[in-house]
């Protein structure tokens, strides 16, 4: 009895200590956790976008038996988008071949403004498109693919959509490709190659694109 007698618990003060402990490590695992849930989710999202264009690129040429540059008069990145939104601006014309009873907003979720389709990611940016060749970015092959270029995005958001789309972040290679800001990476024209991305180095806004359907 005297043994038992002499076999203390935690005091008060020490098992609000390790309660304490306990709560602050719980605390910074959720929100270590949680931050990486957002910018996956966030990746995942601007991966979805750039299908939502490809779905729309696709709905298009469904209905017109044509790619939007070959149904405008004038092909351009933010007139190739336009044409998806049946948002053209002045001077733009459709195709006589177009059916334009047929034609309709295929990017509802998007913005249009100043003659541009845009994103709000950041501060926001335009979207723009042209058809070309990726080999410059390690995929292989001559085909021709839409790509697709979302401006001015946050460094961060192309990483994680890199890697959801690609498996691997590399900003110079795969589908998904990123670089500074002040360099395209659509092709000049109709049919070009895409330009070889430029090093991102420290940039925290990037332009992002996205080698989508497939353009013969």
């Amino acid at each position: 009895m005297k043994n038992l007698t002499h076999r203390h618990g935690y005091t008060i003060d020490q098992t609000i200590l390790i309660v304490a402990i306990i709560a602050i490590l719980i605390t910074l695992i959720i929100v270590t956790i949680g931050w990486q849930l957002i910018n996956r989710s966030s990746g995942t999202k601007l991966g979805s976008q750039f299908r939502q264009v490809e779905d729309a690129n696709g709905q298009f040429y469904s209905g017109q038996r044509m790619w939007p540059h070959q149904a405008i008069s004038s092909a351009t990145g933010d007139n190739n988008m336009l044409a998806l939104a049946n948002a053209l601006p002045s001077g733009v014309t459709w195709a006589a071949s177009v059916s334009t009873a047929d034609l309709r907003n295929l990017l509802p979720g998007f913005a249009v403004a100043s003659s541009q389709v845009r994103h709000n990611y950041g501060t926001g940016g335009a979207i723009m498109q042209m058809p070309g060749t990726v080999a410059n970015w390690g995929v292989s092959g001559s085909n021709q693919y839409m790509v697709i270029q979302f401006g001015n995005m946050p460094v961060n958001e192309a990483q994680e959509a890199d890697r959801a789309i690609d498996g691997v972040q590399n900003a110079a290679s795969g589908r998904l490709v990123y670089q500074p800001t002040a360099s395209s990476c659509l092709p000049a024209t109709v049919g070009a190659a895409a330009p070889t991305p430029s090093a991102v180095g420290s940039s925290n806004v990037v332009n992002v694109c996205y080698a989508a359907n497939t353009v013969q």
